[in-house]
């Protein structure tokens, strides 16, 4: 070693303007993050966002799988998996109000009938529900990927599944599975 030279310890960096291009950076590898609910991984590390498509795929598919074995003895009959969706969403608690309107002197079944009528006849997806002295429209929420994050639609999906098992009698992955078997 000549005079001009330091000694360098073991582990010790060497000075920047020694140091070659990838010398010294720490090694770059991507954070991932898993949803605890759901278990997918984003790269990014993102939780709240993006979305999982398979998740998704897979909550269309419950759907439509539910609409298929949907009990013919339920009051409530659906004409399409879109209603059945619209309407597992909302009584799953995914759902705004759209308007209300007072019963003051009228038969609050009738009513009910008749705004139910009207709602199916204009092809839309809104739940009326008697409420007190009042009948209020529910209109489900939009489940897009920018208006509704990750572990937002993770907790949807639970409640939708959980509405969908109490209906039909089974659990939803068993429903699922017998699905599976019979195609």
């Amino acid at each position: 070693m000549d005079a001009g030279t330091i000694a360098r310890t073991a582990g010790t960096p060497a000075p920047a303007h020694e140091r070659g291009p990838d010398q010294g950076k720490a090694a770059r590898t991507p954070r991932v993050a898993a949803c605890s609910v759901c278990g997918h991984q984003d790269a990014k590390g993102h939780i709240g966002s993006p979305r999982s498509v398979e998740q998704l795929r897979r909550y269309f598919k419950v759907i439509r799988v539910a609409f298929h074995h949907w009990p013919e003895t339920s009051e409530r009959q659906f004409s399409n998996e879109e209603e059945l969706r619209a309407w597992a969403q909302m009584k799953a608690g995914y759902r705004d109000i759209a308007a209300r309107i007072p019963l003051v002197g009228m038969n609050r079944e009738r009513a009910l009938m008749l705004v139910e009528a009207s709602i199916r006849a204009a092809g839309s997806y809104a739940m009326p529900v008697l409420h007190k002295d009042e009948l209020v429209i529910f209109k489900p929420r939009s489940i897009s990927f920018a208006k509704l994050a990750h572990s937002d639609f993770c907790k949807l999906n639970e409640a939708v599944e959980s509405v969908i098992a109490q209906k039909i009698g089974i659990p939803v992955e068993m429903l699922l599975k017998e699905h599976e078997r019979a195609a």
